[in-house]
């Protein structure tokens, strides 16, 4: 029987897969990144992700069969500024499902949610163009189906449920308090800047429908017995509203959906997803050509010693059996048998075995000095210690003292130490004096993976697990992370980069109570630096409406309230962005301070992380020329782009005086939250380079000759960016002058990144790669950057090794494999998919001006299928084997003499 259940499940799973072949070229490998479950979720962090753009839904199924998820809209502020919840649903079947033969599926091809639990198939889906939830049950047999309202705010922030309606239920939150938006004002100087409460009256709830419903009592709504069920859950947030007016709204909403029939509504569901995947791709698979890994197990010239170290001390007491050294991984079935026969090797492949004999006791094994540079070795010994054999060598090849390579020895005695390089494996008392005992050592340099083994058993390090390419897990993470993009991006406000949408509660955070997905770590600020992440990647992608959303909060929305405080705090014209700020405008209370603006000498914020950070501005204008360039859409560089890139620039212009060579002395200033005392900050410096340069690239015909004389006189007073000499060697730096560390990003490569001062095709892209090499902080997690920068330095194999490592690391307490976090912020950490995504297509495309350069970090060993945009609506479509570009098609084909084939240009291996 559980042979049957398991080639069951198997088959569903194939059936699972081979569903999304009708979507055409490209398109139709989406499906091979779909998550498959074979097994339902314990808790909320078993969650998968839906969403319409302003619509989410975190949804999964209990071992008992229930149907679970929380509601989540982009626009659905609290009173106290909290993005919230709107609630939770539960849906339950009499007779419940079995969940023995099960398989859940998020099929990308059309944006659901698919299980099917014994005889019963679920369906669970966000329509794409209206705010409804659809929740599909199917059954061989009739049930009936139940949907429950879960709530658990309380006291001033409780939910109202809606009392006795006909054939539904509902519930909705309205703020009905709100003080913090009137009191940052006045405290931070702003109170006389007339707006509308951000807050107050905000209303957000739903509605259930069914068809032939009952109503149970105000929080369940019964589905009478039918093998089929259709839950149809509307949403609607309003702002300002009274209850009254919300529930007038909602009955129109609910009208305007009904009024498409429901087959049609599907069918333009699946065709918006279709488009979306249709619109680009990056498909990396393994090519031919493969390049060698490095070994975690540092190299040395020393030869592999069997009970002793290399000096002649620690000397194992008692009987050595058959060692045995491999030039493989072998299976845990394979070492428990090697464990069972002390005489003879079972089923290992010849080629594979580098030694294996029963040696003498402290000696070294000549010639062996090499055999550790491989990406993967096992190694086995039978030992019979004496009972007072003390902390001894076993196997030894580092210098004693040191982690120089791949040590095991019984320290502390009878107990049983590993140290492979940094990795280290230590378990007490496990050897049995006067016994044989089976040892094994597994390294898996591939899976940065060290294991330790006891007459067969692992008693120390994780468990092998399935392996897969790391092509296609980095594929799969730039999916799932576009996908979730599409989930959250075409709502009101831009998306949170602490969790998007997409939080729920989590059991081990000591702060918030267990069950509430309301809660995210830095609450509900935007930071700049980390909102930008998830947009980076959009225009490449073709994504270009998901952007509305950020630049109508930022540069639209805010930028009369941003010129306002600009005149207050600084005393003249212009306009900067606040590093960290409410959606609505203000500081954060915590980063103006508590004294009030009132009683200040200087009226700008009080905390050092960003009080004379100015960058914001630059990167928006930047990232916004980007999607001009990209769709040249005029309408929206005259209204949106040049109104608020001419007051960034004035904002400068006034901010500095200028030194006896004209050029602006931009102190006091900072770089990003790192430096905190700086003169001539790289970040600020390069974004006045690149976005001057870009605004006199303009037409001339699309901008004001006025203008664009002053930012002629703007760009004659920018400072050069700052270079020095550091251990004799030349390189990008944070400022002309720099102190006071306090953070750890590494601003001296901003003129890398974001504003492609410096690139692998540019003269100075030493420079760059320079100042890359010395960074002081480096990694893959969470904001950190250096895999974009990697990637636009031209550096392939550098690059691949970073969005590996990112593609392959989330958050442990999450089942879904694309929640990173929490990292430095909160799970789904939305920096770090954000970075991934771009950093992959920076490996494959990048542009400058005209210029479209095909692989200029790509690696040779990866083939690729790709789609993606480039400016001046031109589209690349191409596809790379074995190093070599093998198709190319651009459109339009005027636009091929742009392109430089990096490929043809780099040396072969």
């Amino acid at each position: 029987m559980r042979l049957l259940k398991k080639q069951r499940v198997r088959s569903l799973m194939c059936a699972a897969l081979a569903s999304c072949s009708a979507h055409g070229v490209g398109a139709t490998e989406v499906c091979d990144y779909n998550v498959v479950w074979s097994s339902p979720s314990e808790y909320q962090s078993g969650s998968m992700p839906l969403g319409n753009g302003s619509t989410g839904l975190n949804a999964w199924i209990e071992p008992g069969g229930d149907l679970l998820f929380y509601i989540s809209r982009t626009d659905s502020w609290g009173g106290d500024g909290e993005l919230l919840k709107l609630g939770r649903v539960r849906v339950t079947l009499e007779p419940t499902p079995s969940t023995e033969d099960f398989l859940q599926t998020l099929s990308l091809e059309d944006g659901s949610l698919k299980a099917r639990c014994g005889d019963t198939e679920l369906r669970l889906w966000v329509d794409a163009n209206h705010p409804v939830i659809h929740a599909e049950i199917s059954g061989t047999k009739p049930t009936t189906a139940t949907a429950s309202i879960e709530l658990w705010r309380k006291n001033k922030d409780a939910d109202s449920v809606l009392k006795n309606q006909e054939g539904q239920i509902g519930w909705y939150h309205r703020n009905s308090y709100s003080d913090k938006p009137a009191r940052l004002a006045k405290q931070q100087g702003l109170a006389e800047f007339k707006r509308q409460d951000p807050l107050l009256h905000r209303t957000f709830g739903a509605v259930i429908k069914a068809m032939n419903a009952q109503r149970i009592d105000d929080t369940h709504l019964r589905s009478p017995s039918s093998p089929t069920h259709r839950f149809d859950i509307h949403v609607l947030a309003q702002h300002p509203a009274t209850a009254d007016e919300w529930k007038e709204a909602m009955v129109q909403t609910i009208a305007e959906t009904e009024g498409t029939d429901f087959d049609q509504r599907r069918t333009a569901h699946e065709a918006w997803w279709k488009a979306f995947w249709q619109r680009s791709w990056i498909h990396a698979t393994p090519g031919a050509v493969k390049i060698a890994e490095k070994s975690i197990i540092p190299s040395n010239s020393l030869n592999f010693r069997f009970g002793i170290d290399s000096s002649g001390g620690s000397r194992f007491a008692g009987s050595m059996g058959r060692v045995s050294l491999f030039s493989t991984v072998l299976s845990e079935s394979d070492i428990l048998k090697l464990a069972q026969h002390q005489n003879k090797l079972s089923a290992i492949n010849p080629e594979e075995v580098l030694f294996s004999a029963t040696p003498k006791l402290h000696t070294e094994l000549p010639g062996s000095a090499k055999w550790t540079e491989g990406t993967a070795m096992t190694a086995e010994v039978w030992i019979r210690p004496d009972a007072n054999a003390g902390s001894v060598r076993i196997l030894d090849k580092t210098m004693p003292g040191s982690n120089d390579g791949l040590l095991l020895d019984t320290h502390p005695g009878n107990s049983l130490r590993l140290i492979v390089g940094e990795k280290h494996l230590m378990v007490p008392d496990c050897l049995i004096p006067g016994e044989w005992n089976h040892v094994a050592v597994v390294v898996d340099s591939q899976a940065g993976r060290v294991a330790l083994y006891r007459n067969g058993a692992r008693i120390a390090g994780p468990a092998p697990k399935k392996a897969l390419e790391e092509s296609y897990v980095v594929s799969r993470a730039y999916a799932l992370q576009r996908y979730i993009n599409a989930c959250a991006a075409r709502g009101a406000y831009p998306i949170k980069f602490n969790g998007s949408i997409f939080t729920v509660g989590d059991k081990d955070e000591p702060r918030q109570d267990p069950g509430n997905p309301d809660f995210r770590k830095w609450g509900p600020g935007y930071w700049w630096q980390n909102t930008r992440m998830p947009y980076l990647s959009m225009c490449t992608s073709g994504d270009f409406e998901m952007t509305d959303a950020l630049y109508k909060m930022y540069c639209q929305d805010l930028l009369e309230y941003h010129k306002y405080r600009t005149k207050i705090h600084t005393g003249h014209e212009g306009l900067y962005i606040p590093e960290t700020m409410h959606f609505y405008g203000n500081h954060r209370a915590s980063d103006y301070g508590k004294t009030p603006f009132s009683e200040r000498t200087c009226k700008l914020q009080e905390s050092r992380y960003h009080k004379w950070e100015w960058v914001s501005g630059l990167e928006a204008i930047y990232m916004m020329l980007d999607r001009y360039e990209h769709t040249q859409d005029e309408k929206f560089l005259e209204e949106t782009i040049i109104p608020f890139a001419h007051e960034v620039l004035t904002f400068f212009d006034l901010q500095y005086k200028s030194g006896p060579d004209g050029k602006l002395i931009m102190h006091p200033s900072q770089a990003l939250e790192t430096w905190w005392e700086c003169t001539n900050p790289m970040p600020e410096v390069a974004g006045l380079h690149a976005v001057t340069d870009r605004l006199l690239g303009l037409p001339e015909t699309l901008t004001d000759p006025k203008m664009r004389a002053y930012w002629t006189e703007v760009k004659a007073k920018i400072p050069a960016l700052p270079v020095h000499e550091v251990n004799g060697v030349k390189m990008l730096v944070p400022a002309e002058k720099y102190d006071m560390r306090k953070n750890s990003e590494e601003p001296q490569l901003y003129g890398v990144f974001p504003f492609r001062l410096c690139s692998f095709d540019k003269p100075n892209a030493q420079l760059g790669i320079d100042a890359l090499n010395h960074r002081r902080r480096k990694g893959f997690l969470g904001w950190r950057q250096d895999d974009i920068m990697m990637a636009y330095l031209g550096l392939a194999e550098q690059a691949r090794e970073y969005v590996v490592g990112r593609a392959s690391t989330k958050d442990e307490g999450s089942r879904f494999p694309a929640f990173w976090g929490p990292n430095f912020d909160w799970t789904p950490d939305q920096c770090h998919g954000g970075v991934l995504m771009k950093a992959f297509q920076a490996m494959i495309l990048q542009t400058d001006g005209e210029k479209i350069f095909i692989a200029p970090a790509w690696p040779k060993d990866w083939n690729a299928e790709f789609k993606l945009h480039a400016p001046y609506n031109t589209v690349i479509q191409g596809r790379v084997k074995d190093g070599e570009l093998v198709e190319l098609n651009v459109t339009p084909a005027s636009r091929a003499r742009d392109v430089v084939n990096v490929l043809a240009t780099k040396p072969a291996n």
